[in-house]
């Protein structure tokens, strides 16, 4: 159903640049499969982080054929370290942003290629300090709450991130005051930071956005459960700009999962292309697609009324693509 490893024969074949870049990043790089060890090396991870199987589930039959939506896209795993490479500490706010935030935003603060983690670069230009001191005490969105950070922790990540790691100052109701440099400051050697931390989520992308293995990227499985066979696999997604230079569909990573009729139609959305679709549930076959006003990322559900059926899916683009909203589209069946 899915590739587990990644090998030189997986190396993107889209064009001749994203073969070579392939075949270098490879050459270098570690490479383990699913499950890397630690490491300070740069590492394949392949299936990655999103996939394989998502957390959208499958869908069932009586008839024991499970239908499934799988990602191929293989990411990178690394441990940096929180200290230069003379061996001499960072900053503390630098120390204490690798070990809390840069998992989600990046050592480098560019956020991630998906957009779920915004990039911190020029916070400074767009929000107050206040405000970001708001946002790691409360979370927002996919981030959680830091309130479990000593407060002396959470200005230094502030300091760090508005290049002022020589002031402490902190946010008090609607009042600022300025801190005492001995109140609850934490040591520059503090030893509760690691001295190595996690990079953070990094999809493996070639130089035009596209994931770094050779197509597809997202399919839709049907699994038989009496034979342990893989009864049919279409790839789940389209790149318009992709099919128009003639490369044959090579589907989206995708996210939410399937649904099944006992009319013999499997209804999905997840992909990055804004499409929901019903493909034939023996076959393969895809037989309607429809455009969303969002990528629906989340499973569909269906249901009667005035004996009628109905599926509806909610469209929210909360996953991939910008921007980002809240419907719910329903289609009744002929």
């Amino acid at each position: 159903m899915i590739r587990q490893r990644y090998t030189e024969a997986d190396v993107s074949d889209i064009s001749p640049r994203a073969t070579q870049l392939g075949k270098e990043i490879l050459a270098n790089s570690g490479n383990y499969g699913a499950y890397p060890p630690p490491s300070l090396e740069q590492i394949i991870m392949f299936p990655g982080y999103d996939g394989g199987m998502e957390w959208g589930g499958s869908a069932a039959d009586p008839d024991g054929i499970l239908y499934v939506n799988v990602n191929e896209i293989p990411w990178f795993y690394q441990l940096v370290p929180t200290f230069n490479s003379d061996g001499s500490l960072l900053t503390n706010g630098e120390r204490n942003y690798r070990a809390n935030c840069a998992s989600c935003h990046g050592i480098d603060r560019k956020g991630d290629d998906q957009g779920a983690f915004p990039s911190l670069e020029n916070i400074a230009d767009r929000l107050s300090p206040e405000v970001v001191m708001q946002f790691i005490v409360n979370g927002g969105g996919r981030m959680p709450a830091f309130d479990r950070l000593p407060e002396a922790r959470r200005q230094a990540i502030i300091d760090f991130l508005f290049d002022r790691e020589n002031t402490q100052q902190l946010q008090s109701g609607n009042q600022s005051k300025t801190m005492d440099p001995h109140q609850q400051k934490i040591p520059v050697d503090d030893p509760e930071i690691e001295p190595y931390v996690f990079r953070g989520f990094q999809r493996w992308y070639d130089e035009e956005g596209y994931p770094a293995i050779k197509p597809p990227w997202g399919t839709l499985n049907a699994v038989d459960l009496n034979t342990g066979t893989i009864k049919w696999k279409v790839p789940l997604g389209e790149f318009n700009e992709l099919t128009e230079r003639g490369i044959p569909i090579t589907g989206t990573e995708n996210y939410g999962g399937p649904v099944v009729t006992a009319g013999g139609l499997i209804f999905i959305g997840a992909t990055m292309d804004r499409k929901f679709r019903a493909f034939d549930k023996d076959t393969g076959e895809m037989l309607w697609q429809a455009e969303l006003p969002l990528d629906g990322n989340a499973t569909p559900s269906t249901y009667m009324a005035d004996g009628k059926q109905y599926v509806v899916i909610s469209a929210g683009g909360a996953k991939m693509n910008p921007p980002y909203g809240g419907t719910i589209v329903a289609f009744a069946l002929p």
